[in-house]
């Protein structure tokens, strides 16, 4: 489903600038090039030019809770958030342009359903007058009256405030393919850089509408989704089709990170769940890191280097591929959400804003 021609809902309010804005609750950090970006509530994005010593507020044209950020190179990236919302800049993340208004969209969609119903009951009409039996008469009347109801329902549904599911993650193949993952199986997919975003959802086999809390992939289009109660979605085309993949648990899973040249897989989550895959996801090992906290952020910074964060301070460092944890608490025990190893520093974002604490050496 295509969706172009909704109608703006959000109100154009930027994001305030206030001078604790590195404070506030930050979500997810990545990097633009030479630059670090983070974003988090309010609609913050703050970019830092100086391995984190200091941080400008972002011109941003919202105040929603952002939860993922993602750059495709260094000037192109991507942001989303709560009401759908994704927001994409050009400029390595000093100003930001809304791409979709989730709630303009989520408003055509239940238009659009009205209109699908008030032409199945036209046609159903015309059906009841061409019927030849009582028997069959009777079937379409009995159709048409669920249909009356179907239709009050979501007549109803227009008149109320719009609501939608929130984004959690994304992440682009190159600087035009991209997909979007949020709460009740929301999958958003695009080929033309943002500008337009369709429904993958159905693509999923997820009936269920678990909530999809992460995604990565490769420069060949691979895509790989970690959800919520444990399981792992698999796509070979760039997400024109997905299978899952067994999962060694049932909790849910947060993260999901890929090394950039042999393809290791990293999959974490609840209560400090970690687990490995050598194979594309088809097969996993669990990984040791004498951590039982939940982690819900971080990656692969090289092909050797991953580092991890969760809950009450936790980090992990991994020198090896991801074979191997060391766990690293921070000085404040506050949650985080991911993290970046820059120069000899760890820049970690979550509770309480940017986070920095000494990394073990220069990162090569």
């Amino acid at each position: 489903m295509v969706l172009t021609t909704a109608t703006p809902v959000l109100q154009a309010e930027e994001s305030l600038r206030v001078p604790l804005a590195s404070q506030a609750t930050l979500l997810d950090i990545a990097r633009a090039g030479d630059r670090i970006v983070t974003v988090g509530e309010y609609g913050h994005i703050l970019f830092s030019d100086d391995r984190g010593d200091s941080w400008l507020q972002a011109r941003v044209p919202t105040r929603q809770m952002l939860t993922a950020v993602h750059f495709s190179n260094d000037r192109r990236g991507w942001a989303v958030g709560h009401d759908g919302l994704i927001l994409a800049t050009v400029d390595k993340g000093a100003n930001w342009v809304i791409q979709r208004d989730g709630l303009a969209d989520q408003q055509l969609i239940n238009r659009r359903h009205v209109e699908r119903l008030e032409q199945r009951d036209a046609e159903l009409k015309q059906q009841l007058l061409n019927a030849g039996t009582t028997a069959e008469r009777a079937g379409m009347q009995a159709q048409l009256e669920q249909l009356a109801l179907d239709r009050e329902d979501a007549e109803w549904q227009l008149q109320q405030p719009v609501h939608t599911p929130p984004l959690l993650d994304i992440f682009f193949i190159d600087d035009l393919r991209g997909i979007a993952t949020g709460a009740f199986n929301t999958l958003l997919r695009t080929s033309d850089g943002g500008e337009s975003w369709q429904s993958g959802s159905e693509r999923l086999p997820n009936p269920e509408a678990y909530h999809l809390n992460a995604v990565t992939g490769s420069a060949e289009g691979e895509l790989w989704i970690a959800a919520e109660a444990g399981l792992l979605f698999h796509s070979l085309d760039a997400g024109d089709s997905w299978r899952a993949l067994p999962s060694p648990q049932k909790a849910s899973w947060f993260g999901i990170t890929r090394a950039p040249l042999s393809g290791r897989l990293l999959a974490f989550g609840l209560r400090g769940s970690l687990y490995g895959s050598d194979d594309g996801g088809l097969s996993w090992t669990a990984v040791a890191s004498e951590n039982q906290r939940t982690l819900s952020g971080g990656g692969y910074l090289t092909e050797s280097y991953v580092l991890l964060a969760g809950s009450v301070g936790t980090l992990l460092l991994s020198v090896d591929g991801g074979t191997s944890f060391k766990r690293q608490l921070l000085e404040r025990r506050v949650n985080l959400s991911s993290v970046l190893w820059v120069g000899e520093r760890l820049i970690a974002v979550g509770q309480g804003g940017v986070h920095l604490a000494n990394g073990p050496g220069e990162r090569p």
